[in-house]
C-alpha cells in the first residue's frame, strides 16, 4: 500500500501477487505532487496476467511527469555468487530453486526486467540493469524462464538505434524467436503448417504486426527522444478449469464480455477440438510498449488526453481502419498493422484486448450461439472494425499493450510441457 512520507515521496510496497487491477488502484491514489517512489519488492512472488504491461504503463507515465522511481530490495538480494547464480545459463527455461523469490522476479521475470530498467537502485544493487541487459543479449533477446519467458528490447539510448533490416528479414528473424516463445507451452508445431485452420500464421501475424507497432510508435517522444521502456512479447498458456482461476483478475473491468466469450467457444462446433469450461485452456500473447499511446501518436501530442473521452476513442477508431496510419507515405506496406490484428484475430476464434491512454477496446467475432460472425475487412465501413470500448475514463497509462486470447483447442491440444 502506498505511504504518505510527504506528499512528494510515496511508497509502494508490491503484493504478494502484483496484478493489473492492483496497479491501477494504487496508481489511481498518488498524489499529484508526487517527486519520488520507492517501490519496496521484498514480499513480491508472482506476477498476474497483463500486470507486466501495466506495470510498465504506470512507471513510463511517472517518467513522463518527472517522478523519480527507485527500487528497494533485501540486502542479500543477487550480492556476489548469488547473481551469476541467479542470471546463468545453460537454458533460459531452465528453472532455478535456490535464489529467493525477488531474485527470481529480477532475473527471470518480464516485470522485473521491467523494473529493472525502469527504476534506479541503491547501494550495490546498481548492478541489476547491467545483468539484464547482459542476459538479453546473451539470450538473442529472450528473457525469463518457464512460463515467464519473453521477446524482450530495451530502448535504445540513440533515437534510430542500429540500421533496421528489410521488413522479410525481421519477420523471419522474429518468427523463429516466437517458436522459442511457444515451446513453455507444450505446442507441437510439426504439424501447424499443414493445418486447416494454419493457426500459427495466424498468431505470427498478430504478434508481428504488434511487435513492429512497439517500434514504429513506443520508441520516441514527440521530440524524437528515446523513451526509456521494454518493448516486449510474452505468451502464456491459462488453464480456466483451475482452482486458481479468477476472470475479475485475468480480465479486470470486461469481466462479463470475457465470460460470454467463454460461453461462445464452450458451445462452437467448428473447431479442431472441443472446448469445454471444465477442463478448457487458452493461450495469451501480450505485446507491449511504454510509448506515448494509439490517441497521442493520431493526435500529434499529449492534449488529447485532457479531452473528451469521445475524441480520445475516435482516434482510437481511426487507427483500426485500413489505410491508416501516422507513417510517412514513402514508407511502404505498413499502416495496416491493427487491421491485420483484428483479422488475426478472427481466424483464430479470439478476444483481442488493447490498453492504451484512457481506454480499453476488445472484440471478439464469436457470437453467443458459438459459430463465427461473418464480416468483411475489405471495407473500412465493415463492422469487422467496430471494437467495444469502456464508457468511463479509465486511469490514464503510458505507451500500449495489446493481447490476444484464443482457445488451445485450435492447436489440436496442448501437452503439459516440461518447463511448465
Amino acid at each position: 500500500m502506498s505511504g504518505d512520507l510527504g506528499n512528494r515521496l510515496q511508497e509502494w510496497q508490491l503484493p504478494r501477487v502484483l496484478t493489473a487491477p492492483a496497479i491501477e488502484n494504487w496508481f489511481a491514489t498518488l498524489p499529484a505532487t508526487t517527486e519520488r517512489v520507492i517501490f519496496r519488492l521484498g514480499t513480491w512472488t508472482r506476477t498476474g496476467p497483463f500486470a507486466d504491461a501495466r506495470l510498465q504503463s504506470v512507471l513510463c507515465l511517472l517518467h513522463r511527469r518527472n517522478v523519480e522511481t527507485i527500487a528497494h530490495v533485501p540486502a542479500i538480494t543477487l550480492k556476489g555468487d548469488r547473481a551469476t547464480n541467479a542470471f546463468a545459463d545453460p537454458h533460459p527455461l531452465q528453472r532455478r530453486t535456490t535464489s529467493t523469490p525477488t531474485e527470481r522476479r529480477l532475473a527471470g521475470s518480464i516485470a522485473g526486467l521491467v523494473i529493472g530498467q525502469l527504476c534506479s537502485f541503491g547501494g550495490e544493487h546498481y548492478c541489476i540493469p547491467r545483468l539484464q541487459r547482459e542476459t538479453l543479449v546473451r539470450r538473442r533477446y529472450l528473457f525469463g524462464r518457464g512460463r515467464e519467458l519473453a521477446l524482450a528490447v530495451p530502448t535504445e539510448t540513440s533515437p534510430t538505434g542500429m540500421p533496421r533490416r528489410p521488413a522479410f528479414e525481421r519477420e523471419a528473424i522474429f518468427n523463429n524467436r516466437l517458436e522459442d516463445l511457444i515451446e513453455p507451452l507444450g505446442v507441437s508445431l510439426r504439424n501447424a503448417q499443414s493445418s486447416t485452420l494454419n493457426w500459427f500464421n495466424a498468431l505470427k501475424t498478430f504478434a508481428f504486426e504488434a511487435s513492429e507497432n512497439t517500434w514504429d510508435h513506443g520508441r520516441l517522444d514527440f521530440d524524437t527522444h528515446p523513451i526509456r521502456s521494454v518493448r516486449f512479447v510474452r505468451l502464456q498458456r491459462i488453464n480456466i478449469a483451475g482452482s486458481g482461476f479468477d476472470s475479475s483478475e485475468l480480465a479486470p473491468g470486461f469481466e462479463k464480455p470475457f465470460e460470454n466469450y467463454l460461453d461462445s467457444l464452450a458451445i462452437a462446433e467448428d473447431l479442431p477440438v472441443r472446448w469445454s469450461r471444465t477442463n478448457g485452456k487458452l493461450v495469451e500473447v501480450t505485446i507491449a510498449d511504454g510509448g506515448v499511446g494509439i490517441a497521442a501518436k493520431m493526435a500529434g501530442g499529449f492534449n488529447v488526453f485532457d479531452d473528451s473521452l469521445r475524441t480520445e476513442t475516435q482516434y482510437l477508431f481511426n487507427a483500426l481502419l485500413p489505410d491508416q496510419t501516422t507513417k510517412s507515405s514513402s514508407e511502404a506496406g505498413r499502416g495496416q498493422g491493427l487491421g491485420k490484428m483484428l483479422q488475426a484475430c478472427y481466424r483464430l476464434s479470439g478476444l483481442v484486448v488493447v490498453r492504451t491512454g484512457r481506454l480499453r477496446a476488445w472484440r471478439t467475432y464469436r457470437l453467443l450461439n458459438g459459430s463465427n460472425e461473418q464480416v468483411d475487412f475489405n471495407s473500412s465501413s465493415s463492422s469487422a472494425y467496430a471494437v467495444n470500448v469502456n464508457r468511463e475514463a479509465l486511469p490514464l497509462i503510458a505507451g500500449t499493450s495489446v493481447s490476444l486470447i484464443f482457445p488451445v483447442a485450435l492447436m489440436g491440444g496442448v501437452q503439459k510441457s516440461k518447463h511448465a
